[in-house]
C-alpha cells in the first residue's frame, strides 16, 4: 500500500474543510475523501513505498525545529485528470516551496515509488474539497464553494504519515509554534 506525507491543520482550519465537505454532501455532492478517514490535509508526498522507522525518526527530529506554516488559499481549482477533483489551493509561497522540497530530501533514502505528480517542480499544493466528480456533480460543486470568501487563512501545525486505502495514520509530529 503507498503512503502519503501530509500536512494537518489546527482545528480551526480543519473545521472550516470539514465544513466544506459536509455542505457539499448536503448539497447532493458525495466525496469519497470525507470517508475515508483522513482529517483535512495538504499531500506533500506520496511513496510506494516507505521505510517507516528511520521516516519517524527523520520527522521526529524535524517537526520541533520548523515552524508552523500560514497558508493564504486564494484559489479554488480543478484537476481533470485522471479524474475531477476540486481543491482549495494556498498560495505557494516561497516557505511552503522550500518546506516541500526539504520533505523529499529528508526521506529520499527511506522511500521507493516516489508519485511524479508530488515531486518538487511537478506539485500543485491543494487541500481536496471534492474527488472522483463528474461534469455535472463537478459544476454543483463549484456552485456551493462559489460562496467561500476567499482568500482563505490555513494554519498547519502537523506533518503526519498515513498509509492507504484504508487510510491509517502511522504518526504525526507537531511543528514548532513561534
Amino acid at each position: 500500500m503507498p503512503y502519503a506525507v501530509v500536512l494537518y491543520f489546527n482545528k480551526p482550519s480543519e473545521k472550516f474543510i470539514r465544513d466544506i465537505w459536509s455542505n457539499l454532501s448536503e448539497n447532493g455532492i458525495p466525496s469519497e475523501i470525507h470517508h475515508v478517514g483522513i482529517r483535512p490535509h495538504i499531500t506533500l508526498a506520496i511513496y510506494d513505498e516507505l521505510t517507516c522507522q528511520p521516516c519517524d525518526s527523520e520527522l521526529s527530529r524535524f517537526a520541533p525545529q520548523t515552524a508552523h506554516l500560514h497558508l493564504d488559499c486564494t484559489h479554488l481549482g480543478v484537476f481533470t485528470q485522471p479524474e475531477k477533483v476540486l481543491f482549495l489551493a494556498p498560495t505557494p509561497t516561497r516557505e511552503l516551496i522550500d518546506f516541500h522540497a526539504h520533505i523529499h530530501s529528508l526521506l529520499d533514502h527511506q522511500t521507493r515509488g516516489p508519485w511524479e505528480l508530488y515531486q518538487p517542480g511537478q506539485w500543485v499544493p491543494h487541500c481536496t474539497l471534492a474527488l472522483d466528480l463528474d461534469q455535472v456533480k463537478l459544476d454543483q460543486a463549484m456552485s456551493v464553494c462559489g460562496n467561500i470568501e476567499l482568500p482563505v487563512k490555513l494554519h498547519a501545525t502537523q506533518i503526519g504519515v498515513v498509509e492507504f486505502l484504508p487510510v491509517t495514520e502511522m504518526v504525526h509530529f507537531d511543528l514548532k509554534e513561534i
